[in-house]
């Protein structure tokens, strides 16, 4: 009974290893077909497990959340955005898409290392207000237990603590905690 306990947890063991082997593998940080995508020509409904938030108006998916509008050109808010990110584990940056202001990260589980890939766009709504895009989604399962939402939920709070969004985020975010930063109100 013990032998078989622990030939058990062995075989778990040395699964668990190949798995994050695998998933670390070079491989796994470069975009397979299909993975670059223009946020504003999702349609719902999404595929696999993620999460989508966009500015108003900017994504035709009924998913997607009302991401904040800030009072500055989208080169400065691209500056925080960048401050933001630089302390995220695992987080490397594949893509940079200057021309359709498009950055294409990928996020490795801390354990399996499992990818996911986070797509942002920077919105210019005028030339002294913009807004981001953030689609992050899991590339393998069908179930992510919440991360992809509460990684766009918690970027948005960062960036909203260093970049001040001039229009408050909307009602359908209650209930997240980044609703309860106190932003001001300059525009209507």
């Amino acid at each position: 009974m013990l032998t078989a306990l622990i030939a058990a947890v062995l075989g778990v063991a040395v699964f668990g290893l190949a798995v994050r082997i695998y998933m670390g593998r070079e491989a796994e940080n470069r975009l397979a077909p299909g993975e670059t995508i223009n946020l504003a020509e999702l349609r719902s409904p999404l595929s696999k497990p993620g999460f989508l938030a966009c500015p108003p108006g900017y994504c035709q998916t009924a998913e997607a959340i009302t991401s904040p509008v800030f009072p500055l050109p989208w080169e400065r808010l691209r500056d925080y955005w960048t401050e933001v990110v630089s302390g995220e584990k695992h987080l490397e940056q594949v893509v940079t898409d200057s021309e359709h202001r498009r950055f294409v990260y990928i996020q490795h589980s801390p354990t399996f290392r499992f990818p996911d890939v986070i797509t942002v766009e920077f919105v210019q709504l005028k030339p002294d207000r913009s807004s981001i895009a953030i689609y992050s989604r899991s590339r393998y399962g069908e179930y992510d237990f919440g991360k992809n939402r509460k990684r766009v939920v918690r970027w948005l709070a960062l960036l909203a603590k260093v970049a001040q969004p001039a229009i408050r985020c909307p009602e359908r975010l209650a209930g997240s905690f980044w609703i309860q930063l106190t932003f001001s109100r300059t525009d209507p």
